[in-house]
């Protein structure tokens, strides 16, 4: 078993085949609407899940289940008396909630307004209820001990006593359901090759209409499923390959996919606004939480919780919300509303001078629109300025104009890399978006060059100098560039290189040139600068006579 918050990237092959590229994009910063609430209790399992309908999130907590209301808050409510809670499936008209209870070996029938169990199915020829798929009055139940066999059995919810009808043949451990449209997808669970078994259900009975080969789309260990509402499109969570995959339920062939292998195990799937938009968990990666653009594979939005990781099946929507469930590094439950994200998106844009000087105001500038190019009026914008060593410091004041661009200006504290992120929450409308701009902020630079004012042919003349970066030596190794041109009787003869200058510790440097022939010497000093010091040069003349 994987140990729980090691953070590590996921460095899988893509399986063969599939067909659309990703364009990622970078995340926004978190939201202040955002919320991670404490559910209040412990929970060391790799187990949870979520409903959310009818103004409310529900979250299944091994013995209970914890009720908030959409906004991420706790209303006081719970359910008790189960055991063994696993996972969760919320009716059409959001009255009734359905547990699978692996303690008793039943499905809990509640009522979502007194929050009271109305029924209690009896499961226990089929123990270690796990999983659940509801569609209409048809409720498909995954059930599997750790020590197996698992299978599928059917509930006809429209009678008073439902009887479990076996769906297929045995399984290793339960199986992971989705059910929409006219189909049912069974897909296996705890095995390399995770084979994906699609039903026709749309006579009452489920038919096999065919198997969705793990082997052959290099499928392991397969964790979530969701199925657009006609049922013709599969989404698969698996560790590998790696990315999140779609597949036709009707073809049975991958058609595309989301993400790639380096961010995470894919261990959480679900649709939101139509079907238009993937929000795709991962857990032990670099990001948590992904929404992409279901037609294209667009990485739309990104968000992350460092000090938690995301359970399996644990990504839901409510509206243009994601709820998420995490673990913390202290086992505790949580529940974490990303606000937003399903709403068109916004783009905005930001740019600065690259190499401005240390004292030197830095106007910063950018623009705020649709994606369509069309503004959005005066918004306010959170600007933080962030210095090389991680010093954040916000900016405020900083609104967009009707036109949609803003400006401002910084003067930076010292020389190195100032991060400029600049954020827009969004709003009832519009998803939120962000930027940012880095500047590398450099001292300035002096260099000056003293020698003789005469000289005399075939003598040599030493011509000495400082270089200063911001009033200090600059860093070891530095060297200069030194250029002779002579001029004889008004004409120049042209320009030299001589060699390399190294500059002293102390900053002074020296060289020595000897002239050849009689005429106007000019020397030229340059130093090209670097990363926190601007360029210099200094010149001198001598008459050689």
């Amino acid at each position: 078993m994987r140990h729980p918050l090691v953070r590590r990237l996921a460095a899988h092959c893509g399986a063969a085949g599939l067909i659309i590229g990703l364009l990622t994009v970078a995340a926004p910063a978190a939201s202040a609407a955002d919320t991670t609430t404490d559910l209040g209790v412990t929970f060391d399992s790799y187990t949870a899940d979520l409903a959310v309908g009818g103004g409310r999130v529900f979250v299944a907590a091994d013995d209970r289940i914890i009720v908030a209301d959409v906004g991420g808050n706790l209303t006081g409510g719970v359910v008790t008396g189960l055991s063994g809670v696993r996972e969760l499936a919320m009716n059409a008209d959001d009255t009734r909630l359905y547990a699978t209870l692996t303690g008793s070996n039943e499905v809990a029938e509640i009522d979502t307004a007194s929050l009271a169990v109305t029924r209690r199915i009896d499961l226990s020829a089929h123990p270690c209820p796990s999983t659940l798929a509801l569609l209409g009055e048809r409720l498909w139940v995954g059930h599997g001990c750790d020590n197996g066999p698992g299978g599928v059995v059917g509930l006809d919810l429209s009678a008073a006593t439902p009887a479990p009808v076996a769906v297929g043949g045995e399984h290793l451990r339960a199986p992971v359901l989705a059910a929409a449209g006219d189909t049912l997808v069974v897909g296996r669970t705890s095995l390399h090759h995770a084979d994906m078994l699609v039903y026709d259900i749309g006579g009452g009975t489920p038919e096999p209409r065919g198997t969705i080969d793990g082997e052959e789309w290099r499928m392991d260990y397969l964790r979530d499923l969701a199925l657009t509402s006609d049922g013709t499109n599969l989404f698969a969570a698996a560790d590998t390959p790696g990315h999140f995959t779609r597949y036709d339920t009707r073809t049975l062939a991958a058609t595309g996919t989301y993400g790639d292998g380096w961010d995470g195990y894919p261990s959480a799937v679900a649709l939101g606004s139509g079907g238009a938009y993937v929000a795709a968990g991962r857990q032990w990666g670099s990001t948590d939480l992904t929404l992409y653009d279901t037609a294209t594979g667009a990485a739309m939005f990104t968000a992350d919780q460092p000090d938690a990781e995301l359970l399996p099946d644990g990504v839901a929507f409510s509206g243009p919300d994601v709820f998420v469930l995490l673990r913390s590094s202290a086992n505790r439950l949580l529940l974490w509303r990303v606000t937003g994200v399903a709403l068109p998106a916004s783009n905005l844009t930001v740019t600065a001078p690259a190499r401005p000087y240390v004292g030197s105001p830095v106007t910063v500038e950018g623009r705020l629109t649709r994606t369509d190019g069309k503004t959005l009026g005066l918004k306010p914008l959170a600007v933080t300025r962030r210095l090389v060593h991680g010093t954040k410091e916000p900016i405020a004041g900083v609104t967009t104009q009707k036109n949609g661009t803003f400006t401002f200006e910084d003067t930076p504290p010292d020389a190195g890399e100032v991060t400029y992120l600049v954020f827009w929450d969004g709003d009832d409308h519009y998803r939120r978006s962000s930027a940012s701009v880095t500047v590398t902020v450099r001292h300035r630079s002096a260099l000056t060059m003293t020698g003789p004012q005469s000289g005399v042919v075939g003598t040599p003349m030493e011509l000495t100098g400082v270089l200063t970066t911001g009033g200090e030596p600059p860093s070891p190794g530095a060297t200069l560039t030194v250029q002779r041109s002579v001029q004889v009787d008004n004409v120049s003869t042209g320009s030299v290189k001589l060699p390399p200058v190294t500059v002293n510790a102390d900053g002074t440097y020296t060289f020595t040139d000897t002239p050849a022939i009689a005429g106007r010497y000019s020397y030229l000093a340059l130093w090209s600068g670097e990363v926190t010091a601007g360029p210099a040069k200094a010149t001198y003349r001598i008459v050689v006579e």
